[in-house]
């Protein structure tokens, strides 16, 4: 996925753009049980999902393991999870699920980890930008244990702020719309694979984004590509990113709740965060290369209704 998209195709895809963090419901959609969700349940969750680009559940499960997220995975029919490649690098064997817990991973191999093993913050950012924008479709966390304080999880709608841009400045739209513009350079298990490529593009009729500004992502200016440009693209995505703006929440996951978001429409961080020495934060976490759909019995056969 290395060519420029043109023009009128990235106008089309932008103009298409309906995901919305207005009108998000209060209260998140019960679960009664992961290995089995019910068709209105997934209804539910596809609806939020295709809305507003995430969606958020509570559990009523006694356990909250890394098997609960793999069996309600399966019941919203997102398939095997993703791992990607780095992780696998010299015969390392890595799970399905990552646990996310500064306390928990403590000692593991896991300990220096800049997201698993940390308690500090994390800027926004898209799952699996080392491969192909887009390639990564969805991710899902479940929160086994608060912490004691923050630990906030943070959501930017960037396909929507992107498609603004393109309204008020096509120019700029186009600057973060070119290959190399975003660079994400590895830095876990000794990888230095990089990837640049395009910060947003157009893929049949729709926007995808990778939106990411942590700190191994950096921004280039690709040949042919006024600096001005670029620069302005990221200066306005910049001012959208963080409150009071209306393309930015911020919310706490409480024990038992998960959410699933869309990873090529919206972008994601957390708060840091603090443990005491009766409550330490344990989320699990992984990637899927579907959207959630709606099944009907067996499980895994799905219906025509699924999140675009």
């Amino acid at each position: 996925m290395s060519n420029t998209v043109s023009t009128e195709d990235l106008l089309a895809a932008t103009r298409a753009v309906s995901t919305t963090f207005e009108k998000v419901p209060a209260q998140p959609i019960v679960i009664g049980d992961v290995a089995k969700v019910t068709p209105r349940e997934a209804g539910l969750i596809v609806d939020r999902y295709q809305r507003h680009g995430f969606a958020i559940m509570r559990l009523e499960s006694p356990t909250l393991t890394e098997q609960t997220l793999m069996d309600l995975a399966e019941s919203m029919c997102l398939g095997e999870p993703f791992i990607p490649p780095l992780y696998t690098l010299n015969g390392n064997q890595a799970p399905k699920v990552s646990r996310i817990s500064a306390a928990r991973n403590a000692g593991t191999t896991d300990a220096d980890h800049p997201s698993f093993g940390r308690a500090v913050g994390q800027e926004l950012h898209s799952d699996g930008t080392l491969q192909d924008i887009g390639f990564v479709k969805a991710s899902l966390l479940l929160c086994e244990t608060p912490a004691a304080e923050g630990g906030d999880t943070t959501l930017f709608n960037s396909s929507k702020a992107f498609a603004e841009l393109a309204e008020v400045d096509l120019a700029a739209a186009r600057a973060l719309a070119t290959p190399g513009s975003l660079v994400r350079q590895a830095n876990v298990n000794g990888c230095t694979d990089a990837n640049r490529g395009p910060a947003f593009t157009a893929v049949d009729g729709g926007l995808l984004s990778r939106y990411s500004v942590t700190d191994t992502d950096s921004w280039a200016v690709p040949d042919g590509v006024p600096e001005e440009n670029l620069r302005r693209g990221i200066d306005f995505l910049a001012a959208a990113a963080g409150p009071p703006s209306r393309h930015y929440l911020q919310l706490r996951l409480d024990r038992g709740q998960a959410i699933v978001f869309d990873n090529t429409r919206i972008s994601h961080g957390r708060t840091a965060y603090s443990d005491s020495g009766t409550r330490h934060r344990c989320m699990y976490r992984s990637l899927h290369l579907r959207h959630p759909r709606v099944s009907t019995q067996p499980r895994g056969r799905l219906v025509e209704r699924a999140a675009a």
